[in-house]
């Protein structure tokens, strides 16, 4: 296999090449691990797609990401080369207009690429979906897989908090995110089926999430009251979704399978959970200062579109932009909403094999 990207001859020491990496920009404060040319090249032979093939350009300053150049970020992060098609499938996700990706990457926002894993490598590939999954699990793959993408918006696309990104506090998954469906124990189709996949298929969807909103309860037993409550709490007054139209955008809320088992109780078919929650998922209007329920009128934000309920605000246009998910732990009472950038779209892709299938 030859290599094509240009090379740089670093230190074999540990402790210098982690110093060079902070000293140079391109490490992200953590560790990282040398991307020698068997690193990459056994990342390669993982997909079939040429080194040299450009997967898109990656904003904010249009740095062009072929295969290769993801494969070397991908190596710094420790990425197992069984897992490499799913950190090329994430990014071809983002790449995609409609996520828009120039946007997320500029904003004064916290927003983040946050990707959600569905399909039979979860397991092998230490993708974390059970305890702990969205931080503190340790699988290797959602460790790294995570960290890969977000190396390459900073190497190839050129994301700099405070210079080319104009975030203003940034969160803990700028360092990467990556999280499982535990789809064995949910009662629904998993994500990637709901979104028009094979369910034999390895599909990592993107979202844009502002960060990890923690909603508890330990005191409801009927489950549409749970239900009115996690709506509500998600339709906070100052959710990024409440300041553009209603029409962009999704807010993942994921439950732990044993809130799923008795939501699915009162909602078998998860298309009708998803209609109670965005019916529930609005504040009345003079919960928001004069100031602002002028904008929100002006902004036609206020009640539905066939003129009822003039006094709500409702968080999304459509139940299908509340996008339900199971993972976690066991323990209950718990949930986690990632709430909406807004302006962007949620996109899945399916990764491809060396023998040419999903």
């Amino acid at each position: 296999m030859t290599l094509t990207g240009a090379q740089v001859e670093v230190p074999a020491d540990a402790d210098a090449f982690y110093e060079r990496s902070l000293a140079e920009g391109w490490g992200d404060g953590a560790p990282l691990l040398p991307p020698t040319d068997d690193a990459i090249e056994a990342l390669l032979a993982h997909t079939p797609d040429p080194a040299d093939a450009v997967l898109g350009v990656l904003p904010p300053q249009y740095g062009v990401a072929t295969v290769e150049l993801v494969a070397a970020n991908a190596a710094m992060a420790g990425v197992q080369p069984a897992a490499f098609p799913l950190v090329l499938a994430a990014l071809e996700a983002l790449t995609t207009p409609e996520w828009n990706a120039f946007g997320l990457t500029t904003t004064t926002s916290s927003v983040f690429p946050m990707l959600i894993v569905n399909g039979p490598s979860r397991e092998a590939l230490g993708i974390d979906f059970r305890a702990g999954c969205m931080g503190g699990a340790g699988g290797r793959g959602s460790m790294t897989i995570g960290r890969a993408v977000s190396l390459c918006l900073r190497n190839i696309g050129g994301q700099r908090a405070g210079e080319t990104s104009r975030t203003v506090f940034g969160q803990p998954a700028r360092f990467g995110m990556c999280f499982g469906e535990w789809e064995e124990r949910s009662p629904w189709p998993s994500l990637a089926t709901r979104r028009g996949f094979d369910a034999g298929a390895d599909v990592v969807t993107v979202h844009g999430g502002k960060g990890t909103f923690p909603l508890a309860d330990i005191h409801n037993d009927d489950p549409r009251d749970l239900l009115l409550l996690l709506a509500k709490s998600i339709a906070y007054p100052l959710a990024n979704m409440y300041l553009g139209n209603a029409d962009n955008g999704e807010v993942v809320l994921a439950v732990n399978p044993m809130w799923a088992e008795r939501f699915a109780g009162a909602f078998p078919d998860v298309a009708d959970l998803q209609a109670y929650l965005h019916a529930h998922a609005w504040q009345p209007l003079d919960v928001w200062p004069q100031a602002n329920r002028d904008i929100l009128v002006a902004k036609g934000r206020v009640g539905t579109p066939d003129g009822d309920h003039q006094d709500r605000v409702y968080l999304t246009a459509r139940p299908d932009q509340i996008v339900p998910v199971v993972c976690g732990g066991l323990g209950s009472l718990h949930a986690i909403a990632l709430p909406s950038f807004g302006e962007s779209a949620m996109q899945s892709v399916a990764t491809r094999s060396v023998g040419g299938g999903s």
